[in-house]
């Protein structure tokens, strides 16, 4: 690479820190290292549904080419394979159980309308039962009782007159058959039982008035108030137990259906328990994501027995043939300076025999998470297009590769430039410096700065060669 002669204004140095102006070339450079990566890297990564455990068992070594379908990584999946067996008989028990609870449900659900109807009916009689003997059912009873008191009266008055005839007939013949006898003993024995019966009349009469139609009131009351209690019971526990029944039936729903999922999320699981390779290419171990190759603290976890990280990608895959162009992460201050299509030089590391032609292709306007601007490069010898980059076939490229990076971002025939602490900002915004006068005493002079380059400052306008500037300690 060419370069056109420059004049920049230094200023040399004189005793008692001042420096006389004088004008030279001037230009800035800018440095920064860029790493080759691929354009679109096969990112290896995991993101398991549920399982948490994947220990590595076999990976490639880190640079090994590899075929399509080639394993990349194992994981030791002793683990996962008792855990899916424990899983599938744990939920094939959680159906046997739910179906079990289903037709328990229904059948509460029956039982439930049928317990409520038994409840309300059984209210309906009681009701009906003391409503009934209240109004009629007792005067009929006690009007019956005192019936048969009055027939067995009536029957004791009848049986005695019918005695007392027949003594009276007996009684008038001197002489009294034995057929008679046999009649007036038979009556005597009637007499006697009616006399009994009238007896048991009166205490039953007694005890059904005083004491069993009484009992049966209370008996009908209380069966009346027991059903009301029992039916506003029944009518809020009854509808609560079934909505008690459906609640956990509907867990033990969501719970089984959980199981499925979580057993259909190990199945997928098991799945990534071998990554193989999507194409023909080259494994690395680590992310060539974001332009960045990053390792880190992975190579020590990339190894049989270490864990992997979880959608983050620990390796990648670059595919043969793929494009690889170069990219760099540069400081605020450079990634201001740089420009699209900008030329420069690029020297590969190692080969420093090689010319290359360095070209910014674009640069981020937004800093990444560590404060650094994205800047994609390409190799533009022979006039080549930044997006088609050419190489020297034994150049023996590879992703990861490090290229050093230098670009003329600034430059001036002549310019005046004085120290960056000779100058002293203003109030308004301007800048100045202390001149020298004829007397020896220094006089401020407003002036206009350019740009930067290490510990001098471009002044554009207000100085002149030979004037002698005045440097603050």
């Amino acid at each position: 690479m060419k370069y056109l002669p420059l004049l920049v204004a230094t200023v040399a140095a004189a005793p008692a820190a001042e420096t006389t102006v004088e004008a030279k070339p001037f230009r800035i450079e800018k440095s920064f290292s860029a790493t080759l990566l691929p354009a679109k890297p096969v990112l290896v990564a995991i993101e398991p549904e549920g399982w948490a455990d994947y220990t590595i068992e076999e990976i490639l070594p880190h640079g090994t080419a590899v075929k399509k379908g080639d394993v990349l990584v194992k994981f030791d999946r002793e683990t996962i394979d008792k855990k899916l067996e424990d899983s599938r008989r744990a939920l094939k028990s959680r159906e046997l159980t739910l179906a079990s609870q289903e037709l328990a449900f229904s059948k509460l659900e029956e039982e439930t309308a049928i317990k409520l109807e038994a409840a309300r009916r059984a209210d309906k009689i009681a009701s009906e039962e003391l409503a009934y003997f209240t109004k009629t059912g007792r005067k009929v009873q006690e009007e019956d009782v005192l019936d048969n008191l009055e027939s067995s009266k009536r029957r004791l008055e009848a049986a005695q007159e019918e005695l007392k005839q027949l003594r009276m007939m007996y009684d008038a013949d001197d002489l009294t058959e034995q057929t008679e006898e046999i009649i007036l003993k038979r009556q005597e024995y009637t007499v006697k039982s009616s006399e009994l019966a009238l007896k048991h009349a009166e205490l039953s009469t007694k005890r059904s008035l005083e004491v069993a139609l009484p009992r049966r009131a209370d008996s009908l009351t209380t069966d009346a108030q027991s059903t009301a209690i029992d039916l506003v019971k029944a009518e809020a526990n009854l509808p609560r137990d079934l909505e008690v029944a459906r609640l956990s039936l509907e867990a033990a729903r969501v719970a089984a259906a959980r199981e499925k999922a979580d057993l259909a999320d190990l199945e997928k699981d098991i799945a990534l328990m071998e990554i193989k390779a999507p194409a023909d290419g080259i494994f690395y171990h680590g992310s060539l994501d974001e332009g960045r190759w990053t390792l880190g603290e992975l190579a020590k976890a990339l190894t049989k027995g270490g864990k992997v990280p979880f959608i983050k990608p620990f390796a990648s895959l670059v595919p043969t043939n793929a494009d690889l162009g170069l990219v760099a992460h540069v400081d605020e201050a450079t990634a201001r300076t740089l420009a699209k299509d900008l030329k420069g030089n690029l020297t590969a590391s190692g080969r420093e025999d090689v010319p290359l032609v360095a070209m910014i292709g674009s640069v981020a306007t937004v800093p990444a998470a560590d404060g650094r601007y994205r800047v994609d490069l390409a190799n533009a010898a022979n006039g080549a297009d930044a997006t088609k980059p050419k190489w020297p076939a034994d150049l023996n490229l590879a992703a990861g590769m490090n290229f050093e990076c230098r670009f003329v971002v600034h430059q001036k025939d002549t310019a005046i430039t004085v120290p960056v602490k000779a100058i002293q900002p203003a109030a308004d915004g301007t800048w100045s410096v202390t001149v020298k006068t004829a007397d020896g005493k220094g006089e401020p002079r407003s002036i206009s700065r350019g740009r930067v380059s290490g510990d001098k400052v471009e002044v554009l306008s207000g100085l002149e060669s030979g004037q002698v500037v005045i440097v603050p300690d």
